[in-house]
């Protein structure tokens, strides 16, 4: 306790912090004074809500995503408190001591927003409080999982360790304690990880799933690392079968646990929240279907690829393809699907000279689809259905909630856009779900990049004008997209990508930068080391 009470007096002593671009002393933890402007802008959620972009948690991103592009939209019309916890491109905490009002992290769902870790996909009989999501650590410097990077020193100020929700729950109480409690506008949006691990084919634990076809590149990678991975497999701890149907159920929570955990959320903001903390106006927002991702590529995709490394390649006869008829990016709710670790993998062996009968063993074996690396369109369903009953809960919640709650349908409006058919044209490129040539998510094929962002944050902002009587500007798109890396300029299906190094999986995908995005005979070319690299990269993100 004396080591927590000396930090505490060094917070308060020494420590700055940067609410909209104004330096201040950091507030003592009965005395946010400084916190006067009209508006408090907080924000709850996942990756999306911190910014990740290109498999990387940076400052560069967490600049170009939505909820900066909502305060920017705010800050013209009222004074706004809005802070953000910028990371370095280590991932580490450029401002440890800055109190955040965006409280989202990467890989939040709904059980781990309450620092619980959710059963099914833990493989123990009940869900159950975890220190991996608990902001707990006493110095800013050290050993740290994201929710410490992200939350602290929240966890000093509440002299407890804090997961996402309970952070919240201080933040609005004891805005409400200052002397003239600014309007508190909160944004939830939370649930996506709740089916995005079925869809990405990653993972769980005992085993975690990895949608990599081992057995075509094993004799590539080190060997040390191919028997590791055996190994594991072999012990349970590992499946290369993520897109069997018992893969993904145990991935997906269960609608009555979304449910009931959902409720149970917005029940402690009604209960724990003081009667003067109801100030507080609340926007949940909808899920959209995370089959829709650029990360999973349909047969179109495929060949679409594939054909750059051998223009023989074509997806087998048992891989069912997008339907026939009609724009692909217009009917993608449709065809089989894998994910881009299959995609690439594919690609280096097609542009090492393998033959396409081989790679295409990572689609079919033995005249049958392989269920295990192969999302199928109907498995698809299955995960869009659950997302359906997802959507319906926090619809739900909203007419029943004593908080005043509204609702943000961002799920129906992000799956008319990706899915084509709200036909989104900006500069003359049309913006939907296709990896890289799509020009709507960034590198990884999971978040969106710098446009599709501002396109959010307008969608959201029209829904607080409406609903605060604001009248904040929107973002002109096009000057975004101009400037935007994710956006395909010279239509060849590779993107620029951002000019930073990344850790971790965003190495392989600097692999595959458009080298120059204004001539298309410029392409990436594979490294002749690139196994090395892969077997590197697998070391640091599998193999901890």
């Amino acid at each position: 306790m004396r080591s927590v009470f000396l930090v505490f007096l060094i917070c308060l002593s020494g420590a700055h912090a940067v609410f909209a671009g104004t330096k201040a002393a950091f507030p003592p933890r009965d005395n946010l004074a400084f916190l006067s402007d009209e508006i408090v802008l907080i924000s709850l959620g996942d990756s999306m809500t911190q910014g990740t972009m290109n498999a990387t948690n940076n400052a560069t991103n967490t600049l170009h995503a939505y909820m900066q592009k909502v305060y920017e939209s705010l800050q013209e019309v009222s004074p706004v408190s809005f802070s953000q916890p910028l990371l370095n491109n280590q991932e580490n905490r450029l401002m440890p001591f800055t109190l955040p009002t965006n409280l989202g992290v990467d890989g939040s769902d709904i059980y781990s927003f309450e620092g619980k870790k959710y059963y099914k996909r833990y493989g123990t009989g009940t869900s159950f409080v975890s220190r991996d999501f608990l902001c707990d650590k006493l110095f800013p410097s050290g050993p740290a999982d994201l929710y410490d990077t992200v939350l602290y020193p929240i966890n000093l100020l509440a002299w407890k360790p804090v997961s996402q929700l309970d952070a919240s729950l201080w933040l609005l109480n004891t805005l409400a304690r200052t002397a003239h409690p600014p309007t508190a506008v909160v944004i939830l949006w939370i649930g996506n990880n709740d089916s995005s691990k079925s869809s990405l084919g990653l993972g769980a634990s005992n085993p975690s799933f990895i949608p990599l076809p081992l057995d075509l590149i094993e004799h590539k990678i080190n060997p040390n690392l191919s028997a590791l991975l055996r190994s594991r497999e072999d012990r349970g701890l590992l499946s290369f079968e993520p897109y069997l149907l018992s893969s993904i159920t145990r991935n997906l929570t269960e609608a009555d646990d979304f449910t009931d955990q959902y409720n149970h959320i917005l029940t402690r903001l009604e209960t724990e929240l003081t009667e003067s903390a109801h100030h507080a106006v609340f926007f949940l927002c909808t899920l959209p279907y995370y089959t829709s991702v650029g990360y999973l590529v349909d047969s179109e995709d495929i060949e679409y690829y594939l054909q750059k490394a051998n223009t023989s390649y074509t997806v087998p006869f048992s891989f069912k393809r997008v339907a026939e008829t009609g724009n692909p990016a217009t009917d993608s709710l449709r065809g089989d699907r894998i994910s881009l670790f299959t995609l690439l993998s594919m690609y280096i062996l097609l542009a090492e000279g393998q033959s396409v009968n081989f790679v295409n063993q990572a689609l079919e074996l033995n005249g049958e689809q392989r269920d295990g690396l192969v999302l199928s369109e109907d498995e698809q369903y299955y995960i869009m259905a659950r997302i359906d009953s997802f959507n319906a809960a926090i619809k739900e919640s909203v007419s029943s909630s004593d908080l005043s709650v509204h609702l943000i349908d961002t799920g129906h409006f992000l799956n008319e856009v990706l899915n084509g058919k709200t036909v989104l044209t900006i500069n003359n490129r049309v913006f939907n779900r296709k990896w890289g040539r799509g020009n709507s998510f960034s590198s990884d094929g999971v978040h969106p990049g710098y446009t599709a962002h501002a396109l959010i944050a307008n969608f959201i902002v029209e829904h607080l004008n409406e609903q605060l009587d604001l009248k904040a500007p929107l973002h002109d798109l096009s000057p975004i997209a101009e400037k935007d890396p994710y956006v395909d300029k010279d239509e060849d299906g590779w993107v620029e990508g951002p000019p930073d190094e990344a850790p971790g999986f965003a190495k392989l995908l600097r692999l595959f930068k458009d080298p120059d995005d204004s001539d298309t005979t410029v392409a990436p070319t594979v490294p002749p080391d690139i196994w090395h690299r892969v077997t590197t990269i697998f070391f640091e993100e599998f193999i901890r």
